[in-house]
């Protein structure tokens, strides 16, 4: 028992070796980031090199290119991609099949005509401006939205969005939690829905004659869909009711002119960690209320080029990323890699396969733990997985996703080689417990053992490893691996080198057991 505990602590000094660095950016630089993410999200990995990136894609569960995300609407005037279902990725994503991803789109001066999903959803506006207006428990709300801003949707309330800006797109990123069919949802169209109802209804409903029923519902045809254009004036008109704040007034009013289902910007707010490296802007219940019943917080991460997170871990949330702006590469360290990833490569009916192995573990699972015990062969499996350990490295750009389950250590590094920084917001799902865990950094977990279990973890004086540990003085954001061979060849071998040292210490890891 001694040398298997002593697993995860040789691995946390690894991290701790490999990372440790000496760790801001401006507000002005965080603003620049829909415009790249726009042309780069869009081109959706065209030959060889989207080839290449979908067959890295299927290697590794946790990470997806641009070329994942599936246009499921198509208009003149904008689109809605999502990605795939995380379940029928990997079997690693179960704990998150109720959960989508989507990107809505819309071109300037375009309207989502009104409706509803069967889907709680939280949104981060990517870029642009426009005026999204809900109607909840017979309320109406309109008010503006820009880049930055956190919106909360609860699932069936009827809302539309325009974009008001005549020149920009404007590009939504959201992360829906569905509740009628895991992993599916559906956009119900008002105006679909009361015309599809048979004409006897239509006419008790309304109290209306059927010609005139027709004339209003009876042109769907017609329509052009799911983003049209608005004129001017209406553009206007749409921004008057954002303006007056489009509210009924009943009483009790919300305070000082807020709600509970208004926006938050996170940009300005006060980062939670700055330094030259980074800053982290986040949003929970506690600061936006609206997220208490969805129990998810929202950030944003800026990491200046060159530079890279700390590498930590979380306890409690799954943590869904996408790439705003800039390229740089993601480290994930997984302690089970199951053979769903390689199932993945052989193409959607093995994915069939997989999903009906998939809903027979689970019963045969339900059933041992009805039972209160396990098969011999499946503790044996488990106890042969906490011997390796498998880093999922791939590098991101503008449109990658990447998922981070819980207990995983992961490393974000901002490329230095253009001059943008990696911009990247995150939903982290299961958040009121959550805890974020340092493994590097001036407030790395390690430095605060006790001088004995230092000197039995590591089998060096307490005075060395406090050496190695402490020599970090900033937290959160460090100076990348780039940055730190600037600080002498003599200091840079003696920490190791990059992949081959990652290896090395996690086989040292696991020979130990």
């Amino acid at each position: 028992m001694a040398s298997r505990a002593s697993i995860p602590l040789l691995f946390l000094l690894a991290a701790g070796l490999l990372f440790a660095a000496a760790v801001g950016t401006s507000r002005e630089e965080e603003g620049r980031r829909g415009e790249q993410w726009e042309h780069q999200h869009g081109k959706q990995g065209r030959g060889r090199e989207g080839e290449q990136e979908q067959e890295q894609d299927s290697r590794r569960p946790y990470v997806f290119g641009p070329r994942s995300f599936q246009r499921i609407v198509r208009s003149d005037q904008g689109s809605v991609e999502a990605l795939r279902p995380f379940n029928e990725e990997s079997r690693l994503l179960r704990g998150i099949k109720n959960y989508r991803v989507t990107i809505i789109k819309a071109n300037p001066r375009s309207f989502i005509v009104p409706g509803y999903p069967d889907a709680d959803g939280i949104s981060y506006v990517v870029q642009g401006e426009g005026v999204l207006t809900v109607i909840e428990n017979g309320e109406k709300r309109s008010y503006t939205v820009r880049q930055g801003d956190v919106v909360v949707a609860p699932a069936g309330t009827i809302r539309h969005l325009a974009n008001t800006d005549g020149r920009r797109k404007l590009i939504v990123a959201n992360i829906l939690h569905t509740i009628s069919v895991p992993g599916k949802f559906q956009y119900f169209l008002g105006e679909s829905l009361v015309s599809s109802l048979s004409k006897r209804v239509q006419r008790a409903a309304f109290k209306t004659s059927e010609e005139r029923l027709e004339r209003l519902f009876g042109r769907q045809g017609q329509k052009q869909g799911f983003i049209v254009r608005a004129s001017e004036e209406q553009v206007r008109e749409l921004r008057r009711q954002a303006s007056e704040g489009g509210q009924s007034h009943h009483w009790p009013l919300p305070p000082f002119g807020g709600d509970s289902r208004d926006t938050y910007n996170l940009l300005q707010q006060r980062p939670t960690i700055a330094n030259r490296h980074g800053r982290l802007y986040e949003a929970d219940a506690r600061s936006f209320r609206a997220l208490a019943d969805q129990d998810v917080r929202v950030a944003f991460a800026n990491i200046t080029a060159g530079s890279m997170t700390a590498p930590y871990y979380n306890t409690q949330s799954v943590k869904i990323a996408l790439v705003l702006e800039g390229e740089g590469e993601v480290e994930i360290v997984c302690p089970h890699l199951s053979q769903d990833s390689e199932r993945h490569q052989q193409g959607q009916s093995e994915r069939s396969k997989g999903r009906r192995r998939e809903e027979e573990d689970d019963e045969r699972e339900q059933q041992h733990q009805h039972q209160g015990r396990g098969s011999r062969s499946e503790s044996e499996s488990e106890e042969q997985q906490q011997e390796k350990y498998q880093t999922i490295r791939a590098r991101v750009s503008p449109g990658s996703a990447f998922v981070v389950p819980p207990g995983h250590p992961v490393v974000e590094i901002s490329s230095s080689r253009g001059s943008a920084n990696l911009q990247v917001v995150c939903f982290e799902i299961n958040a009121q417990k959550n805890e974020r865990v340092w493994l590097a950094g001036k407030n790395n977990v390690l430095a605060k053992l006790d001088r004995p279990a230092k000197e039995l973890t590591f089998g060096a004086p307490a005075r060395e490893v406090d050496e190695v540990l402490e020599a970090q003085k900033d937290e959160g954001f460090l100076a990348g691996p780039e940055q730190q061979q600037g600080q002498g060849e003599e200091e840079w071998r003696h920490r190791g080198r990059g992949e081959e040292a990652v290896e090395s210490f996690l086989r040292m890891a696991a020979g130990a057991f």
